[in-house]
């Protein structure tokens, strides 16, 4: 009997100190609340598996995203239906995906701890959707490839070069036509294995006017790539630096920015537009209009219309002239708390 006792008071005395700190961690991580990020992170190393950007043109040329802990669980599990369709020939609906930086709740690839995570259930509006942060290398997590995929929504990465780095980052990339092609079958090869469907190109960087012809040559053997690898798949210019190297958003498919969108599948308009711009580009473009997406912050950031609320304004202006949409930042209803709940808001 007293070994009974002594063993008893041996495991109260154990519990009274691990008590404090099995508190703290609880408080440290109550349910629903995020998931915190790791003090370091090196993705060859195993942990809690995520998805994550790349963020350097060595990493990309490397491949070191395939030799990552994390790569498998970044494999998209949900085929397209029809992945060899060609885009319908309508006005179509492109949401680009912009949420605090990215890979936020929807980095933990095995599921989070939020429950109140944004989500989109709008998908049969959507034809293409592009998961976007200011990383150079935007891969898309697959909880959003697989969701789109389920519904016939391709799904797109991004592509961005841009700030004062951006311009180290062009220079190298561009330095020759083979740089250039090696960079573009790194992307075309990360695509396909993640399971993808192409690239959002945003060269936000003016550039020499010497570099437009290898920049040309970059779009091109992406684009050549990705459709010869991945049947049905996407590359989207963005409305950025022009055919002459400068960075001049035209808000519109013109002579400017049209010898990029000659070789690719689209241009993703930049938002400053006015009304009577995408009727201009739907001439520009002939036979190719449903290819013009003409872009709307939903943020309403100088966007025509004012988003927010108004986001149907422009769609309206669209919709007459026969030209597609690219929703940039849907997820404002959610950032931006509009009441009375998120789910109200979202089915507004």
């Amino acid at each position: 009997m007293k070994s009974l006792h002594r063993a008893l008071h041996t495991l109260l005395t154990l519990l009274s100190h691990r008590l404090p700190s099995i508190m703290a961690e609880e408080q440290e991580q109550q349910p629903n609340e995020p998931l915190k990020d790791p003090p370091s992170f090196d993705p060859s190393k195993p942990s809690t598996p995520i998805s994550y950007p790349i963020k350097d043109l060595d990493s990309l040329q490397s491949r070191s995203f395939f030799d990552s802990f994390h790569y498998p669980f970044n494999k998209s599990s949900v085929p397209l239906p029809a992945p060899d369709v060609a885009a319908p020939d309508r006005p179509r609906i492109l949401v680009c995906h912009d949420m605090m930086g990215g890979y936020v709740d929807d980095k933990w690839v095995q599921g989070g701890s939020n429950a109140e995570a944004y989500g989109i259930w709008h998908w049969y509006l959507i034809d293409v959707f592009v998961y976007f942060s200011h990383n150079l290398v935007t891969v898309p997590p697959p909880c959003w490839t697989n969701a789109a995929h389920t519904h016939g929504v391709k799904v797109l990465g991004t592509f961005i070069v841009e700030w004062d780095e951006g311009k180290l980052i062009a220079e190298k990339l561009l330095s020759t036509k083979e740089s250039a092609k090696l960079y573009a079958e790194r992307l075309a090869e990360l695509a396909d294995a993640l399971g993808f469907d192409g690239w959002l190109l945003n060269m936000e960087v003016s550039l020499d006017v010497e570099k437009i012809p290898i920049l040309k040559e970059f779009i091109s053997h992406l684009t050549q790539t990705m459709h010869s690898t991945v049947p049905g798949s996407l590359i989207i210019w963005y409305d950025s630096v022009t055919k002459d190297g400068d960075l001049f958003y035209q808000n519109e498919l013109n002579e400017y920015n049209k010898p990029f969108f000659d070789l690719c599948d689209g241009i993703f308009a930049n938002y400053s537009w006015e009304e009577d711009y995408p009727k201009r580009s739907a001439h520009v473009a002939g036979e190719r209009k449903f290819d013009v997406y003409m872009g709307i912050d939903v943020f309403g950031r100088g966007t025509y219309g004012g988003g927010e609320w108004n986001t149907h304004v422009a769609l309206d202006v669209l919709k007459k002239d026969d030209v597609s949409a690219a929703l940039f930042a849907p997820g404002w209803v959610y950032e931006s708390k509009q009441g009375p709940d998120f789910e109200t808001a979202q089915n507004r």
